[in-house]
């Protein structure tokens, strides 16, 4: 299929006037997510920032095409946590590699859906946002529709599963699966109190609301009341009211299987509860638990459950020990040979992070359960994981 912006210097033109027309609209896409899912506008307008910063600069991934082309029509539904910076994402990587795009969002978020598709108008004949349909029904259409050839889809392991049986109607199939319960490891040489300013700011941050925002802290025992005694300290300082508050942290928890998977967290992990509780209504208050055991699950929301560990090899340990290694933190340094373990499982491992949004332009991705590429290569079925560069997965050699 021709790309529908040719040449290069023109589809890179074409997507920063995407991200200057979102920028004109951050207002409106504040006041959207805040009346949809609760989001507050000092995290929508970091998200938007982050959108427009990475529309701005695609050329540092233009260089990464080379010779390859596009595979013609990707479809994809966006998750309602970072619309705009999953669109900047993937459309972004998509249109860049000359494919056309179709793509939804969350039926959580009507209202930035309208006004996303008013930012995408100009370019209607190689963008296309399917509004007013439920996220299955338009998934199944992209299945049946011959000339889709990549999809992308996020959600729950069931969701995965769905769609990985539908690969031979694609060329490819990209699935973000589950966090889990993304750890930060606190090693016993850590800075304890930059690692618990850091728990509290990444664990609550959206309110919990991200895939990668951290759900458990293994801590080793020589640490952990110093590092509870800051975490909580930090946690405390977090501001839950209304969202278009400018000083509000986040909002109502609207989502109902977020505060599902919440309540599930708060039963199933028994230990002694430090602050927060169940939700009230949409109402969820940071929430800590210190406790003796972490099962394996997947936990969204304003929660962090805290562990004391008898070494530090005993915190490599249980962080190898799952079926969602999408993301880790770690501060001090690890045991010997842990550094390799870690990288070699998990999606990502951030050393000593500083930050409090992710990069759009790092590559994502997760091992295991947390996340694949099935590509179909003539008879075979080649699977991948890990994290991967979006560019290069929404194109093909030539």
């Amino acid at each position: 299929m021709k790309s529908p912006w040719a040449p290069l210097d023109e589809r890179l033109e074409v997507l920063k006037e995407m991200g200057k027309r979102i920028r004109a609209c951050c207002e409106d896409f504040q006041e959207a997510l805040a009346l949809d899912i609760g989001q507050a506008v000092k995290v929508s307008g970091e998200e938007i920032r982050l959108t427009v910063e990475h529309l701005f600069t695609m050329d540092e991934e233009a260089g990464l095409l080379g010779d390859r082309v596009p595979y013609g029509l990707v479809g994809a539904i966006f998750p309602y946590d970072g619309p705009t910076v999953m669109f900047a994402r993937w459309g972004g990587a998509a249109l860049l590699g000359g494919n056309k795009l179709r793509f939804s969002l969350s039926s959580l978020t009507p209202r930035a859906a309208q006004i996303m598709g008013e930012v995408c108008q100009p370019w209607k004949e190689a963008v296309e946002l399917v509004v007013g349909k439920d996220n299955r029904e338009f998934g199944w259409e992209c299945v049946e529709d011959p000339e889709v050839r990549v999809f992308f889809i996020s959600g729950s392991g069931e969701v995965g599963r769905i769609y990985a049986r539908a690969i031979d109607e694609f060329d490819k199939v990209i699935y973000a699966g589950p966090g889990g319960m993304p750890p930060v490891l606190v090693f016993s040489k850590a800075d304890v109190d930059k690692a618990a300013t850091f728990a509290a700011r990444r664990a609550f941050l959206n309110g919990g609301q991200y895939c990668t925002t951290i759900k458990r802290a293994l801590v080793h025992g020589s640490l952990v009341r110093p590092f509870l005694e800051a975490l909580i300290t930090e946690a405390e300082k977090i501001k839950v009211g209304d969202p278009l508050d400018p000083e509000v942290d986040y909002g109502p928890i609207k989502a109902k299987r977020t505060k599902v998977l919440f309540e599930q967290a708060l039963e199933r992990i028994k230990g002694t509860l430090l602050l927060g509780g169940p939700p009230e209504g949409d109402w969820i208050k940071p929430t800590v638990v210190y406790t003796k055991e972490i099962p394996d699950i997947e936990v969204f929301g304003p929660y962090i459950a805290v562990k004391a560990m008898g070494s530090d090899q005993a915190i490599v340990e249980e962080a190898v020990r799952t079926r969602y290694p999408l993301i880790a933190y770690a501060f001090g340094p690890p045991p010997l040979g842990a550094k390799g373990r870690l990288e070699a499982l998990y999606g990502r491992v951030y050393w000593d992070p500083e930050f409090l949004y992710l990069s759009p332009r790092d590559p994502f991705g997760g091992r295991r359960d947390s996340g694949w590429v099935l590509e179909r290569r003539g008879t075979m079925i080649i699977r991948k994981d890990g994290p991967i560069v979006y560019v290069k997965e929404l194109t093909r050699p030539a």
